[in-house]
């Protein structure tokens, strides 16, 4: 979708097994909300188990707002026969243990620094305990401690500094560039044009492969492995002891969870600091959350034809990788649509939340709570899905797009699906396959909403669907 428009799905007439295409509106950049809309058509209501003819699960997207269809009456559901359909489902799938932070006890032996992790930490100190200043106005940057000194720029107002020196009624300060035409460096400032602030929030990644630790000391034990690249945050009054930094990690939404330790000044390197959008929404609360499920990220935005309309075959891959399913993307999607009756070749086709558990069952895992005893589907309360988080299984949900956190002003009033990962007090963290630089907004991962929130999002835009869930477990 960033190489070109996306294609938002009309309503369609579904008959004999094929759909016909209807108009497709492209859209790009301030009409991205749209877009991401239609990207999670959750189809009206077939029967309770599956549609008997393609025609009866109705059309969906933004045409369904203008003239929604009434979804047929559900009958009971035939109970999925597992033992027929596992093996061949199973049959070539890379069964990958998720990575969980289980801190191992091994003491390690704190090394001496090179002299590149000593300029790193010598670095960080100087930024930590150095007066920091904000301009209150613009103000010239200057070559000396007076008015006829050269102007090599003028610095916007708020713009942070670092002060190295003083002379009277003038400052030496460092200033670090705006990224585009002003250049970094140092430069004198009048005193009365700033205030001091408080330092600023200093970022470093690894610069190898390496580990973050429970201790400061050698008596550590290894938390987790840190890969390359990894964000970090120095963190503490008491950031830097011996050889290591205290710091604590967004997480990266799959090997790497939110976690805090020590990290040791070899393995780690200066970095910008992230934009606001670049972080998690729930970092840093969600370090201290009370349940958090490993459920590796995916984004549906991942270039695909139908990326567009793969919300629920992604949100299931997420579910199903907690358990050691690393399935491909097309794979399950493939399968989905195979439940329903529906054309693979088709890049608009949606997903029931019945057909997504009825895949997820055919690789041996139980999907519970979808329906009641007599057939009918279940309506979850935020306090059953709470104990089912509680109990270690992850909650794929069907929501109204606009009622999650931060959509509200979307274009599209249809229907979407997330798995909730986590309990954080009241409230509930979740994934959300979309999310991220691509769509332009905060990572899609370890995101949060509180009880109203998600009791409000699970209202459904297709009534027949509102409070449906189902929860995933080994047994």
């Amino acid at each position: 979708m960033m190489g070109g428009p996306l294609r938002l799905r009309s309503e369609r007439a579904v008959y004999a097994g094929h759909r016909s295409r209807g108009w497709r509106f492209p859209a790009t950049g301030a009409l991205f909300g749209l877009i991401v809309g239609a990207a999670c058509w959750a189809p009206l209501a077939p029967t309770a188990l599956a549609p008997t003819t393609p025609d009866e699960t109705g059309g969906a997207g933004l045409l369904a707002a203008i003239a929604p269809v009434a979804p047929a009456a559900p009958v009971a559901p035939v109970a999925p026969v597992v033992s027929d359909i596992t093996a061949p489902l199973l049959a070539g799938v890379a069964q990958t243990p998720t990575p969980t932070p289980v801190a191992v006890p091994t003491p390690f032996v704190v090394p001496t620094l090179t002299a590149a992790g000593q300029a790193v930490l010598a670095s960080i100190r100087s930024d930590r305990t150095a007066q920091w200043v904000k301009n209150h106005t613009e103000t010239p940057l200057r070559s000396g401690p007076n008015a006829a000194a050269v102007v090599f720029t003028r610095l916007p107002q708020w713009s942070l500094l670092k002060q190295i020196d003083s002379r009277p009624d003038w400052l030496l300060v460092q200033y670090g560039g705006d990224g585009d035409t002003r250049q970094p460096g140092p430069g004198w400032v009048k005193a009365s044009d700033v205030g001091g602030v408080d330092p600023p929030t200093v970022w470093i990644s690894s610069s190898r492969r390496g580990a973050l630790w429970s201790t400061a000391d050698a008596t550590a034990s290894r938390v987790l492995d840190v890969p390359p690249a990894t964000l970090m945050e120095v963190f503490g009054p008491h950031e830097i002891q011996g050889t290591r930094v205290h710091v604590r990690l967004p997480g990266d939404g799959r090997s790497v969870p939110p976690s805090q330790g020590w990290v040791d000044g070899d393995a780690i390197g200066r970095t910008r600091t992230p934009a606001v959008g670049d972080l998690p929404r729930a970092y840093p609360e969600d370090l201290r959350a009370d349940v958090r499920i490993s459920v590796p990220y995916r984004t549906q935005l991942d270039g695909s034809e139908y990326e567009a309309a793969n919300c629920g075959p992604t949100t299931l891959g997420m579910a199903l990788e907690s358990f050691g399913l690393n399935l491909p993307p097309p794979d399950l999607r493939s399968q989905v649509l195979d439940a329903e009756n529906f054309l693979n070749t088709d890049p608009d086709a949606g997903s029931f939340i019945w057909a997504l558990a009825r895949v997820a069952e055919g690789y041996g895992v139980r999907a519970h709570g979808l329906y009641e005893g007599d057939g009918g589907l279940h309506r979850w309360t935020t306090d059953e899905i709470r104990t089912s988080v509680q109990q270690g299984q992850p909650v794929v949900v069907q929501v109204v797009y606009r009622g999650l956190p931060g959509r509200q002003d979307s274009a599209y009033y249809g229907d979407h699906y997330v798995v909730i990962t986590g309990l954080l007090g009241d409230s509930f963290l979740y994934n959300d396959p979309i999310g991220g630089a691509v769509a332009h907004e905060a990572p899609g991962y370890d995101r949060v909403m509180t009880r109203a929130q998600l009791q409000r999002a699970m209202r459904a835009s297709d009534t027949s669907y509102a409070y449906t869930a189902f929860s995933l477990a080994r047994n």
